[in-house]
């Protein structure tokens, strides 16, 4: 991303500040940190990770790695937690959720060291070969969850866990509509397939900060890749 680009998104986003503060929380003072973030460095919440952008390295471990602070956690054999900043978007996401009458927030799966990504990757090509298994599943180092930046949510006593028909559900219709406001984006909508390399996936929520989630939710960008103008990822 260019400087230029770089700094005509920053004006965006400290005009939206101060348009809307109740809806960003947003303060000038914090324009010195969107100055730093990067779309290939993992510790950005930024950062593009696809089938043609890996991570650097290839083995990354996020440092401040906290579980979010929910009324009720799912337990599953994957981890909870996320970076630190995202675990606390996420608790406030789902404080609003449960208030809203959507439902509480469940995390199926957050942060996946590269060890447990490879697991689950040669589980899906596996059970449904190697084109539908990477369309379900990354390659270890290509995943969103090895960031920290990402979870895969449900809703309790909503049913559809990691189904295409959890978007339906009224917790997934609330959170299409509203997670952006708490700095995350649905990475994989239904109609980016050929851009991202993923179906559809409604449970699948990325942090990306509050200022780029308001900026492409005013634009109505909704995939990053072409937010950022890079090339789609169909394959490896």
């Amino acid at each position: 991303m260019s400087s230029g680009t770089k700094k005509r998104l920053i004006s965006t986003i400290l005009l939206l500040s101060v348009l809307f503060p109740s809806v960003t929380n947003f303060t000038p003072a914090q324009a010195t940190r969107l100055m730093e973030q990067s779309t290939t460095d993992p510790e950005s919440t930024w950062i593009v990770v696809n089938k043609q952008n890996p991570l650097n390295p290839i083995d990354y471990v996020p440092k401040d790695l906290v579980a979010p602070q929910f009324p009720v956690l799912n337990a599953n054999p994957y981890g909870r937690k996320l970076r630190k900043e995202a675990s606390k978007a996420a608790y406030k996401l789902a404080m609003a959720m449960k208030a809203a009458g959507k439902g509480s927030l469940v995390i199926q799966s957050a942060y996946r060291s590269y060890a447990e990504q490879k697991t689950i990757h040669a589980r899906q090509v596996e059970k449904y070969g190697l084109t539908t298994g990477e369309a379900l599943a990354a390659r270890p180092g290509y995943s969103e969850h090895q960031t920290g930046w990402a979870m895969d949510v449900s809703a309790r006593g909503q049913g559809c866990q990691i189904r295409v028909c959890f978007g339906q559900t009224k917790a997934g219709r609330w959170l299409a509509g509203n997670a952006w406001r708490f700095g995350f984006i649905i990475r994989y909508p239904s109609e980016a397939m050929e851009v991202t390399g993923y179906q559809y996936e409604p449970w699948h929520l990325r942090y990306v900060g509050q200022g780029l989630a308001i900026v492409m939710h005013e634009d109505k960008v909704r995939v990053l890749e072409k937010f950022f103008g890079y090339p789609s990822a169909p394959n490896y």
